[in-house]
């Protein structure tokens, strides 16, 4: 694809989905094509250059990941070691589970630790053991090291061992091992963000065809090593992804990551069923394979941003889309999935969809009401048929909105679909049949005796309460 074509593209995607601003690149061997489209913040006027930073948002979790992976190179930090061996007093509110959670399972997303939680919002250089702190009130899900549940406050727990070992905070040791080696045009420093060229989110309504700029720049500093602070250029995300090609060496030659670590990293730990379009997950990357070929992976959201970085390591390639709205990640899917076909022959499989017919199941053993920190999930039958109501947490109300641009909503009446009655696999039907997100895959796990499961898993894992 040449800079036209991919500028082109890139142009009609931006004004078709809301957004108001983007930037890609396809980095293919030694070559990276590169283009920019629209405005970086619709207060200004400012245009998007090839500079513009973006929030990278989750993507930062790769790098969080590849910080912790340093210190393994070191023999600072054992991957099976209990979280506990760095921070001797990390909790949750059962210290059983916490003390078997390993620092693998933190980068697994296998630890059973919550996702979103903890979004009240100290600032300063302690705002990471600041949020360890609040942890200790905070329930494990599951069983560590069983199931994945993506999780924010692993990562966070991630950033703050780095900052116990290095004696840096985490901001400054992600500049000095990853950020600074690599030359890249990133930060998290928002007083150099003002100094050039920074996008802003923006908010998509498309009832009202319009995208409006965020009320607030960024928040929620504690969760900076899980994605809140990390702002970067489209230049800056492919050239992480190329020291990751190299064998984690540098444009200059130095070894930032050992190249045993860069392979670790793509290992799968966990298959997340269900997990579109990557359900495999290792050390910080998700994954997808087709076809014995495996792709690495990870997507991001900030404050009215979207963010996609894809590599391709059997082409020595990456794709990387950056965009400051809150419809960008259907942007990012649209044109990373053509790139990927086009120029790699990578095909993504297919989202999921409901079977013709359904497998038969009984619902007894489903029915009943699950809990986390992140809200309830009530699984109720009605004329033998299984639905499920999901009721968000309140307090998450008003990070969701910043977030997506809508406040989660009490889900009432999904109806379920089962398509693996042996392994309790279904499909909850959200919206239309055919349009994004109209089916949700649904599990559960760890049955009793009375094939009863503990575990519900539908966007959060929870516990059964009922």
């Amino acid at each position: 694809m040449t800079s036209e074509e991919l500028q082109a593209r890139l142009s009609e995607l931006a004004a078709g989905i809301l957004v108001p601003g983007a930037a890609a690149a396809i980095l293919t061997g030694d070559e990276v094509v590169t283009a920019v489209t629209g405005t970086a913040n619709k207060n200004t006027g400012a245009d998007v250059v090839p500079e513009t930073l973006f929030a990278a948002g989750s993507i930062t979790k790769v790098f969080t990941a590849s910080l912790v992976m340093t210190l393994v190179d070191e023999g600072l930090v054992e991957l099976d070691a209990p979280v506990q061996k760095y921070l001797p007093d990390f909790t949750l509110t059962d210290p059983v589970r916490s003390a078997a959670v390993t620092v693998r399972m933190l980068l697994s997303h296998t630890s059973g630790m919550p996702n979103s939680d903890l979004l009240d919002d100290p600032t300063g250089p302690d705002a990471v053991a600041m949020f360890m702190e609040r942890l200790k009130t905070v329930p494990i899900m599951g069983t560590p090291g069983k199931q994945f549940s993506y999780s924010n406050s692993g990562m966070v727990t991630l950033g703050r061992i780095v900052e116990v070992i290095t004696k840096l905070s985490y901001d400054e040791a992600l500049q000095q091992r990853i950020l600074r080696p690599l030359g890249l045009n990133a930060t998290t420093d928002a007083e150099r963000m003002i100094l050039g060229p920074t996008a802003i989110g923006h908010l998509a309504d498309p009832a009202a065809g319009t995208a409006q700029p965020a009320p607030v720049f960024r928040k929620y500093y504690g969760n900076a090593p899980a994605g809140s602070t990390l702002w970067l250029d489209v230049a800056a995300l492919i050239g992480f992804a190329r020291m990751h090609l190299d064998g984690g060496r540098a444009a200059d030659g130095r070894q930032v990551l050992s190249e045993n670590s860069v392979t670790a990293m793509r290992v799968p730990q966990i298959d997340n069923w269900g997990g579109y379009p990557y359900p495999l997950w290792g050390l910080g990357w998700g994954a997808v394979e087709v076809d014995g070929r495996r792709v690495v992976v990870h997507g991001g959201g900030n404050i009215g941003m979207a963010s996609t970085l894809w590599v391709i390591p059997d082409r020595n390639a990456a794709v990387a889309v950056l965009t400051n709205s809150t419809s960008g990640h259907g942007l990012n899917a649209v044109l990373a999935a053509e790139i990927l076909a086009r120029e790699f022959g990578f095909v993504l499989p297919a989202p999921p969809s409901a079977p013709q017919e359904p497998v038969p199941v009984d619902p007894t053993p489903y029915v009943g009401r699950y809990t986390s920190s992140q809200g309830d999930l009530v699984v109720f039958s009605e004329e033998g048929r299984l639905f499920v109501a999901q009721k968000p947490e309140p307090g998450l109300a008003e990070a969701q909105k910043l977030m997506a641009g809508i406040a989660p909503s009490e889900l009432t009446h999904m109806p379920m679909t089962c398509i693996d009655a042996e392994r309790s696999r279904f499909l909850v039907q959200m919206g239309p049949e055919g349009a994004p997100l109209g089916f949700v895959p649904m599990d559960f796990l760890e049955p009793d005796a009375d094939g009863r499961p503990r575990l519900a898993r539908f966007t959060f894992l929870a516990e059964r309460v009922d």
